[in-house]
């Protein structure tokens, strides 16, 4: 049962983190700022968004892979999945696999800021 709950979590937290990554672009897009400083903003945003993943996953016991997993499933599979379905609200999220190159840029920040947020030792209390 353990590995089911795995998948099943970490199915939910890629469409979390599907969600925060649309919110986090159009965030930045709304705030007005264009080329180099939007480009920052989305890497600092991304990195927050690596680091959120890699306390849930180690907050709900998950196995230490199960974050860049995530991240990775978050940031390709979710979006396209979702452009699959014919509806309003999954166009929102929904896109193509395809990352352009900011994209890319920030899908490895946040793995590495989920990697290195794992390897912290946790507290033993």
């Amino acid at each position: 049962m353990n590995g089911a709950r795995a998948v099943i979590l970490g199915l939910l937290l890629a469409l979390l983190v599907a969600l925060a990554e649309q919110g986090l672009v159009r965030l930045v897009g709304a705030s007005g700022a264009r080329d180099q400083p939007a480009l920052i903003l989305v890497l600092l945003l991304a990195a927050f968004l690596g680091v959120l993943t890699a306390v849930a996953t180690r907050v709900l016991r998950l196995p230490g892979a199960t974050a860049p997993t995530v991240l990775v499933l978050g940031w390709t599979l979710v979006p396209a999945a979702l452009a699959l379905v014919p509806s309003a609200a999954t166009q929102a999220v929904g896109g193509n696999a395809a990352l352009t190159s900011a994209e890319a840029l920030s899908l490895a920040v946040a793995t590495v800021a989920a990697a290195i947020t794992l390897g912290v030792p946790s507290e033993r209390g």
